[in-house]
């Protein structure tokens, strides 16, 4: 599979909703000191922000909030079970800082697992995924199989870039 790229994906009221949430006061924001754990070249400016809303181990009071999106996803890409919801906040650090490359779930390559990369923000940062950069696109969906490496890269023109990172079978 080919990384697709949906435009537009959620209804802007809806949208507006969650990013008035995503930068408010009242989310909880985890800091992470390496984005991709056991990575050992990250460097220290490596770090970002994170909030679990689903995965095997835990559910967030948020997850209800944000559980819709499946929905539009599902209109598009069938999601027959989902298996992490997690958001990633990047903090502007004035220089492109590429993260370590990854797999989301490197332990299950023979599975049809697909990841998606919700943008909350417009900015000159984005996604590496296969050797192509995608800019960082508000609204905008990326999906792509989970057998395919990623990393993020720092922006240097808006304070944060949120992304929502969803991985489903």
């Amino acid at each position: 599979m080919k990384t697709t790229k949906e435009d537009n994906l959620l209804p802007k009221i809806f949208l507006d909703k969650l990013e008035n949430i995503l930068k408010g006061n009242n989310f909880q924001w985890y800091f992470q000191n390496a984005t991709v754990p056991n990575i050992k070249k990250e460097s220290l400016n490596n770090f970002m922000f994170t909030h679990n809303l689903y995965n095997d181990r835990q559910l967030s009071d948020w997850f209800p909030t944000f559980e819709p999106i499946l929905y539009y996803i599902n209109e598009k890409f069938k999601i027959n079970q989902l298996l992490r919801m997690k958001l990633n906040l990047y903090t502007n650090q004035h220089k492109k800082i590429k993260h370590g490359s990854h797999q989301d779930f490197p332990d299950q390559q023979n599975e049809n697992i697909k990841i998606g990369l919700l943008n909350f923000t417009t900015c000159d940062g984005g996604t590496n995924i296969n050797k192509e950069v995608y800019k960082s696109k508000e609204n905008q969906l990326l999906v792509f199989n989970n057998t395919e490496k990623h990393f993020g890269i720092t922006q240097t023109n808006t304070p944060t870039r949120i992304v929502l990172n969803i991985g489903w079978k």
